[in-house]
C-alpha cells in the first residue's frame, strides 16, 4: 500500500522530472558549460544534502561500499545527464522530454534481452508503441519529409538506453544498510567530482569567457529542486523498487510537455499524437499483469 508519504515523493519526482528538459534548454540557450552545470549541482546538491544528515544524525559518509556505490552512480548518470544538456541545444524540450520518457519500456526491453524478465504480451505490445510515439516524432519533424535525417533527434534516443542502466544499477546494487539521504550525498558528490578535470580542461573558472554571475541563478534553484529529488528517489527506490520509482513518468511526461511548450512553444498535432501514444505505450507497460513476470 502506498503512504501519503511515499505519494508525496513520488508527485515531486514527477514533476521535477517534468521541468528538467526545461531547465536543460534554458542552459542551453544561455551558453552555459555544460560542466559547471553538471559540477555545480553536484557538489552543490551534495554539500546540502551532508549538512541535513548531519543536523540529523545521519551518516553521510556511510563506508566504503556506499562511496563505491555512490561513484557508480555518478558515472551512470554523468553520461546521460552529459548528453541530456548537449541534446537539449539541438533538440527541442518538447521532443527530449518524450524521448526520455521512454525509459521505462527500455528498461524492460533490457531486462527482456538479458533474462531477469519473461515476455508479457501486454509489456511486448507496450514497446511496440514505444517506437511508434518515437517513429512520429523522427518523422514529422520538420526536414524529414523532405529526406533530411534530423540526427540530433535520432541521437538522443540513446539516452533512455543509458538511464536504463543507471536505474538498474540503482536500484541493484544498493547497499541495504545505508540511508537514503547518505546515497543522496555520495552520488551528488561524487558526480561534481568526476566532471571536475572536465571543467578544468574545458571551461576553467579562469578563463575570460565566463557568464555573468546572474546567469547562474538558475543552478541554484536546481540544487534545492534535486534535492528533493535525490531525497525522494533514493527514498522510493529503497522502500517501494525500481518498478513503482519509474512509474514516475505517467506525472513528468505530460508536465514536461506542458511546461515546454508554456516557455519555449513548439507545440503541433504531431507532438500531442507521440505523447497519447507514448502515454498508452506506459499504460501497458506498467499496469495489471504486465507489471509481473509471466511464469515460465
Amino acid at each position: 500500500m502506498t503512504s501519503p508519504r511515499h505519494l508525496t515523493y513520488f508527485v515531486a519526482l514527477g514533476l521535477f522530472w517534468g521541468i528538467s528538459p526545461s531547465l536543460y534548454r534554458h542552459w542551453g540557450v544561455l551558453g552555459m558549460p555544460i560542466t559547471h552545470v553538471i559540477v555545480l549541482t553536484g557538489l552543490g546538491v551534495g554539500v546540502a544534502l551532508g549538512i541535513i544528515c548531519w543536523l540529523r544524525g545521519i551518516d553521510w559518509f556511510g563506508g566504503v561500499r556506499l562511496q563505491l556505490f555512490g561513484m557508480g552512480c555518478a558515472a551512470l548518470m554523468n553520461i546521460p545527464f552529459a548528453l541530456g544538456l548537449v541534446f537539449a541545444r539541438h533538440v527541442p524540450p518538447t521532443e527530449l522530454a518524450l524521448i526520455i520518457s521512454t525509459a521505462p519500456i527500455v528498461n524492460y526491453l533490457v531486462a527482456l534481452v538479458t533474462g531477469r524478465e519473461n515476455a508479457a504480451p501486454r509489456r511486448l505490445m507496450a514497446i511496440g508503441l514505444g517506437f511508434v510515439s518515437t517513429a512520429i516524432l523522427v518523422v514529422t519533424r520538420e526536414g524529414m519529409l523532405s529526406g533530411e535525417i534530423s540526427w540530433w533527434l535520432i541521437a538522443a534516443c540513446s539516452m533512455p538506453i543509458l538511464y536504463s542502466a543507471y536505474n538498474w544499477f540503482a536500484a541493484h546494487y544498493w547497499p541495504r544498510e545505508s540511508h537514503p539521504y547518505a546515497a543522496g550525498v555520495a552520488e551528488s558528490i561524487w558526480s561534481g567530482l568526476l566532471a571536475l578535470p572536465f571543467l578544468v580542461f574545458f571551461a576553467p573558472p579562469w578563463s575570460a569567457e565566463q557568464l555573468p554571475l546572474a546567469a547562474y541563478v538558475t543552478i541554484g534553484f536546481a540544487c534545492l529542486m534535486w534535492i528533493v529529488e535525490r531525497i525522494a528517489f533514493f527514498t522510493l527506490i529503497r522502500e517501494k523498487g525500481a518498478v513503482f520509482t519509474v512509474q514516475a513518468v505517467y506525472l513528468s511526461t505530460p508536465a514536461a510537455v506542458l511546461i515546454a511548450v508554456a516557455f519555449f512553444g513548439g507545440s503541433d498535432m504531431w507532438l500531442w499524437a507521440s505523447l497519447a501514444v507514448l502515454m498508452g505505450a506506459l499504460y501497458l507497460n506498467n499496469s495489471g499483469s504486465a507489471a509481473r513476470p509471466m511464469s515460465t
